[in-house]
């Protein structure tokens, strides 16, 4: 394990506690569709390591388009960018085909419960024909890690006894966050706790937001998006326990190539600012949310995407680190920390006492957690081919929900109603992609408008942001957001039909009013409308347009607007710039043209005006 050693120092940034909660898209947190306060079951599909009360519901699925720009937007316990801590946010992502094989396929599933550790486990039904158990990673990924010998080379603090690690703990599915090797689903708990991975993973790399970006070469080279992994068989095909080449084949086994995924290396930026202690905003982002833009594959990069056959979800990692590994005279520039630091070297050590001008304190500190990393990923969604004969030039943009169904308290650590991106602007023509998704298991006491445990919304274009009132006729007919009354109606109404008059509402409801707004036919409350909508829109005139959602924006604790701002496609500025260098251009042209008709027509009266320049 000598070589391998060797390379720990470098691979291995140790990832002090912060949950991470993702908000568009809805992160689930490992929920699914139980109306509980809390989440069933933190084991269902991977290891967040987060509150049990975060995560979303599960929707009907988004549906996206190949190449639109999809705003990730997250908030994080610890923060980052900020002088107490190191750290990374990893963005990943992964598909399948949705008709692919039950081992094969990504989905949500319809149970709670985690996937059972057999082979037979992944093609299980339920009683409507559906497969039954979530699945991101597959069974034959997870039986690689637990074959794999884990990597010795690896930081572990005072877990183990110096050259004593257990021989029942030498798997890949043991580490110093999971050293009990605790299942969660198919996940492979070393590939979760560090980046990059040195073996084969099925996550392909976005982004990797930093607050080290001297690192962003390391991390981008070593992604296997551009990368080969390899992974040890013997010579009958099968997994063996080797993870370095040297020692794969002095037992007589392959050490096999796993081709890169071939595409582009992910994004490797600074990170954005967020304060310790605080799920909310930041600074450099003019205090909104955390977040960053992507640009969703293409039928390149996802062959899945042609036939619309795309099974998807995101995942996004949180790694915070500190500097008290540092000191040990492992590494003095404090970057990266390996197994010649573990037990009795351990820069910490678990709940020390010391002594402070000769005072003797206990310090808080749980070797397992002090480095650590947490995640969340999304709801499966799925991404279709950009809608025929729109143009390549034209940008789409993602405009969606994010927010859980009651007060600020109860919502928490989602946030309440609001649109994302909340001030979006775009260019003419354009295109905006309104979609969102919500479920009908939101716990039932939680507050909000309409039938219980419902979400729902619409949008309705105002005047100015300060009113809450819809704008008016005379306003919509000098500048409206959607040109035609139809389009208008739809985002309004949500295709709602059927509906009782208000006289009948309450007439059923025994004259009780709040009955009457929570009856399930109730349109004026959207009650009727599905839980999910899906609308693309071509933009075409410019202008501001404030909007909100007429059944979320109660004033006194809740208020759903937001912004589309539709700007030329050049801004006056960028028209003089063009149209000067087009000038110029021409000019330009025209000498050159000249100075060569000159050379080949010496005696031409062209030649000695040219001669006189």
């Amino acid at each position: 394990m000598k070589g391998f050693t060797i390379l720990a120092l470098v691979y291995c940034v140790t990832l002090v506690a912060g949950d991470l909660y993702m908000q568009n898209p809805r992160g689930s947190n490992d929920r699914l569709n139980e109306d509980n306060e809390n989440r069933n079951n933190g084991n269902r599909l991977f290891d967040s390591q987060n509150n049990a009360k975060g995560g979303y519901c599960v929707g009907p699925a988004m549906n996206f388009y190949s190449g639109s720009l999809l705003s990730i937007e997250w908030t994080s316990q610890h923060g980052c960018g900020n002088p107490n801590t190191y750290c990374n946010l990893v963005i990943q992502y992964m598909c399948s085909n949705s008709d692919a094989a039950p081992t094969l396929r990504v989905r949500d599933g319809t149970t709670t419960n985690t996937i059972p550790d057999t082979a037979a486990s992944p093609a299980q039904t339920d009683a409507n024909g559906n497969l039954l158990f979530g699945m991101h990673e597959t069974f034959d990924y997870y039986q690689d890690c637990k074959t794999r010998s884990r990597n010795l080379g690896l930081y572990i603090a005072d877990r183990e006894e110096e050259g004593g690690l257990n021989e029942g703990r030498r798997s890949s599915i043991f580490t110093r966050q999971n050293n009990n090797g605790n299942r969660h689903a198919y996940e492979c708990p070393e590939e979760r706790d560090y980046y990059p991975y040195w073996a084969p993973t099925p996550w392909k790399d976005v982004a990797i937001l930093t607050d080290k970006t001297e690192f962003c070469n390391f991390y981008t080279s070593e992604s296997q998006n551009v990368k080969d992994k390899n992974v040890c068989r013997t010579p009958e095909g099968e997994t063996a326990q080797q993870n370095n080449e040297a020692e794969c084949k002095s037992e007589g086994n392959n050490w096999e190539v796993v081709p890169a995924f071939g595409i582009a290396p992910p994004v490797c930026v600074q990170a954005p600012w967020n304060r310790q202690n605080h799920l909310g905003n930041g600074i450099d982002i003019q205090g909104y949310t955390s977040s960053f833009n992507w640009t969703l594959p293409d039928e390149k990069q996802e062959p899945c995407i042609t036939a619309s056959n795309c099974n998807c979800v995101l995942r996004m990692r949180y790694n915070i680190s500190t500097g008290d590994y540092g000191a040990s005279g492992n590494r003095p520039d404090k970057d990266f920390v390996d197994s010649a630091a573990n037990a009795a070297a351990s820069p910490v050590s678990q709940d020390p006492t010391v002594t402070v001008e000769g005072v003797g304190l206990q310090l808080a500190i749980d070797t397992s957690q002090f480095g650590r990393t947490f995640q969340d990923r999304s709801h499966i969604f799925h991404i279709r081919p950009r809608p025929a004969g729109t143009s390549p030039l034209a940008r789409i943009w993602n405009l969606n929900v994010r927010g859980k169904r009651g007060n600020i308290v109860q919502a928490y650590p989602a946030t309440e109603y609001d649109f994302i991106p909340e001030n979006l602007i775009a260019r003419v023509g354009d295109l905006v992609h309104f979609q969102w998704t919500g479920c009908d298991t939101n716990p039932a006491g939680n507050a909000g408008e309409g039938t219980p445990k419902t979400d729902r919304h619409n949008i309705v274009e105002i005047e100015t942001l300060d009113v809450s009132e819809p704008a008016s006729d005379e306003f919509l007919a000098r500048n409206p957001m959607f040109e035609s009354a139809e389009l208008r109606v739809l985002f309004a109404y949500l295709g709602q039909t059927n509906c009782p008059t208000q006289e009948q509402l309450l007439a059923d409801n025994n004259n009780n009013e709040n009955q009457a707004k929570q009856d399930p036919r109730n349109c004026f409350k959207l009650n009727a409308a599905p839980a999910y909508f899906d609308s693309l829109v071509k933009v075409n005139k410019t202008g501001i347009h404030n909007y909100m959602s007429t059944r979320n924006n109660n004033f006194t604790n809740r208020g759903q607007k937001a912004v589309l701002d539709i700007q030329d496609l050049l801004p006056v500025w960028g028209i003089v710039v063009v149209a000067v260098g087009g000038f110029v251009f021409a000019g330009a042209a025209s000498v050159a043209g000249a100075m060569f008709y000159a050379k080949s027509h010496p005696h031409s009266q062209v030649a000695q005006l040219v001669n006189k320049m």
